[in-house]
């Protein structure tokens, strides 16, 4: 086993770091984090709108609420590319070292730029919701590079020394402007031309819709899943990973969202609170690991342990138990630690797929959310009760190997009295 954990950290490592120090997948984790409470607020509100209890629905009709809440949503989530657009270049414009405000800015412009519109009359929200996001995201990566290469190159209007900052750096910003929007105007008049008729549409056709294909399978969905836990474990966040998934998850809530409006047959399975199944207490699917050390535990050490830590447990947190046992590349802990998002990707999956439980309306529910009060947002009594079978379930897995450490530790605090008696 510590050879083949070794050999574990050997591969996983270059690829962990690789990702770690990918400074735009970094600022695309950082986007949807600062994003979250526009997310929330916005698919709460459409599930508030929409919810299929004939009592609530003649409430919110006769009061005026629904409309309200269809309003909120319009502005948040049904906006979401737009609000990408802004964070995203500005996050990524910090790690790259050039003015984040002018790299956020030129991004919008292009961004409006390359998007349909009615000249001095609307600019349709079609492709400023979940339909142009990689769209934004394609803008959000790219132009904070070029405005980073123009001044590298020395490609910019120089001021005398002595003019204010902020003179300056508006001087400096106008070349890249220039060319921004030379080069975004000339795209959109391309494309125009073609059937595809504007840059989104092609984003979508050619990039988005073959991706969400993919990313949105069970066995994508679970090597992702996978690599996480894997990495967790040799101490890397898996962070850069989920990001990736990230913009797929997003999209399927929000075609969730908008059949639950429809009143129509929910499309996807795995939607952005698909995750609240996955891992239990936090990665490796700990929930079970915190209830056991607390409760029945004979090593002093790790029963005071579990009472610390089941309480962030219940909020995915799981930093406790990964340090303080530790999980951290122990032989002893890896196969349940990496089983049990195995097990509880699976059973959910096909739980939904096969109408156990229904699909997820595409309400994004915050990861620190808790258990079973999160399944309960995210789909119904349903999901909560799916969470507390898996929490059952990962308990039995933890089980035999909880034991064999328990029993390892107490024994040597057994022997540690003795010699100090």
């Amino acid at each position: 086993m510590e050879k083949f954990i070794a050999k574990l950290q050997e591969r996983l490592m270059p690829l962990a770091t690789k990702l770690s120090g990918n400074m735009f997948l970094n600022s695309l984790g950082q986007t949807f984090q600062l994003l979250l409470p526009i997310i929330m607020i916005g698919s709460f509100a459409v599930l508030g709108a929409f919810l299929d209890i004939p009592a609530w629905q003649s409430f919110v009709q006769a009061t005026g609420l629904q409309l309200i809440l269809m309003t909120i949503q319009s502005l948040t989530l049904s906006l979401i590319a737009l609000y990408v657009v802004l964070v995203l270049p500005f996050q990524y414009a910090q790690k790259l070292k050039i003015n984040p405000i002018t790299a956020a800015v030129l991004s919008l412009m292009a961004f409006l730029l390359l998007t349909p519109h009615e000249l001095y009359t609307a600019i349709p929200t079609e492709w400023l919701d979940f339909s142009g996001l990689f769209g934004a995201m394609i803008v959000g990566g790219l132009v904070p590079r070029f405005i980073k290469f123009l001044l590298d190159k020395k490609i910019y209007i120089r001021m005398p020394k002595g003019v204010p900052t902020i003179v300056e750096d508006s001087f400096a910003s106008l070349v890249p402007a220039l060319l921004v929007m030379v080069i975004s105007v000339v795209v959109a008049k391309l494309i125009a031309l073609t059937s595809f008729g504007n840059f989104h549409n092609v984003v979508y056709t050619i990039i988005q819709t073959p991706l969400q294909g993919f990313g949105l399978t069970l066995p994508a969905y679970l090597v992702m899943q996978i690599l996480c836990t894997l990495l967790m474990f040799v101490g890397i966040h898996g962070n850069a990973i989920f990001s990736t998934f990230t913009p797929m998850t997003m999209a399927a809530s929000a075609e969730n969202l908008a059949a639950l409006a429809a009143g129509q047959a929910l499309p996807n399975i795995i939607t952005g609170s698909f995750s609240v199944f996955c891992q239990p207490g936090g990665i490796g699917g700990t929930f079970g690991l915190a209830f056991l050390l607390a409760f029945l535990a004979k090593s002093k050490r790790l029963k005071t342990l579990g009472k610390m830590s089941i309480v962030p447990a219940i909020f995915g947190i799981n930093e406790p138990l990964i340090f303080g046992i530790p999980i951290l590349l122990n032989p002893l802990l890896f196969i349940p630690y990496v089983l049990s998002p195995i097990v509880c990707t699976v059973l959910s999956y096909f739980s939904i797929a096969l109408g156990i439980v229904p699909r997820l309306t595409g309400t994004e529910v915050n990861w620190t959310m808790p258990q079973i009060v999160s399944g309960f947002l995210a789909q119904g009594w349903q999901a909560a009760l799916l969470q507390i079978v898996l929490i059952v379930i990962t308990t039995l897995i933890w089980l035999p190997f909880f034991k064999m450490v328990d029993n390892q530790i107490y024994k040597e605090e057994l022997e540690a009295e003795g010699t100090a008696e």
